[in-house]
């Protein structure tokens, strides 16, 4: 018997790159699996809503606002026993599928994803070099919600909110469920230069709710303190020099 698995994401002014993004998704996921396709429009003020509508997706507003109230919304519409969750800049890896999708024979497994890296070539080796660096000590440091198959019935059962993903893979895992992560599943960032990433780190940081600022904030300043000496580490790690100055200014941008 054939498991169906809906498709969600969630959008902002993202007409550009539905296009691209959509149709790799269809690509990757087989048809014959996919149920319904959601999307959760974050009041987008260009065409994001009828390019998706045209191609061939379910398009609803987010009754709050930012991802995590558009997750929340998602969660209550797909009617699947699994469903994947997809930013709107994420080129799925080719093979997402064909690895993530043997983990839906795992009833103990609720979350199950891959990694992701930028398609700049210096931001992508920054990427890698946190991928490198994930183990059983830094085991939350590849987290995301971006490329992610859920077990829709334990995360409805137990009201898991994702907004901290380090909280809520802990909260599963201590009830006895698994929160994968799949360091060989591989798929793109949509992030063209390093401007862009650096006024998008920004962006999404400025807007984050004032208590999550404030829980963050010790963190962030330790972490903006440290940067130039992690930036070292990863300039030599990855032959890149480049580094010694991306790294401290996003880290500087997010502070």
């Amino acid at each position: 018997m054939i498991r169906k698995v809906d498709l969600v994401m969630w959008t902002k002014n993202s007409s550009k790159l539905l296009p691209v993004v959509l149709s790799r998704t269809e690509g990757v996921i087989p048809s014959e699996v996919v149920g319904s396709k959601i999307i959760i429009d974050d009041h987008s003020t260009d065409d994001t809503v009828e390019v998706a509508r045209s191609l061939g997706w379910e398009v609803y507003d987010n009754p709050g606002s930012g991802i995590f109230d558009a997750f929340e919304a998602a969660l209550h519409l797909v009617s699947s026993d699994f469903f994947i969750s997809v930013e709107h800049d994420i080129i799925l890896s080719k093979d997402w599928w064909r690895k993530i999708s043997r983990y839906m024979e795992d009833d103990k497994v609720a979350v199950a994803q891959g990694v992701r890296v930028a398609t700049h070539p210096v931001l992508r080796k920054m990427d890698e070099y946190i991928i490198e660096r994930c183990n059983e000590k830094r085991k939350n440091h590849c987290l995301s919600i971006d490329n992610n198959l859920y077990h829709t019935k334990i995360l409805r059962k137990f009201r898991v909110n994702v907004h901290d993903h380090a909280k809520a893979r802990k909260f599963l895992e201590g009830k006895g469920f698994k929160w994968i992560i799949d360091r060989s599943v591989i798929s793109g960032h949509i992030r063209p230069t390093i401007h862009y990433l650096i006024e998008h780190d920004y962006r999404m940081h400025k807007i984050m709710p004032q208590q999550d600022k404030r829980k963050n904030l010790a963190k962030s300043f330790m972490l903006l303190i440290y940067s130039p000496i992690r930036a070292l580490h990863m300039a030599i790690k990855k032959r890149c020099l480049l580094m010694l100055a991306v790294y401290p200014l996003d880290r500087i941008a997010i502070f």
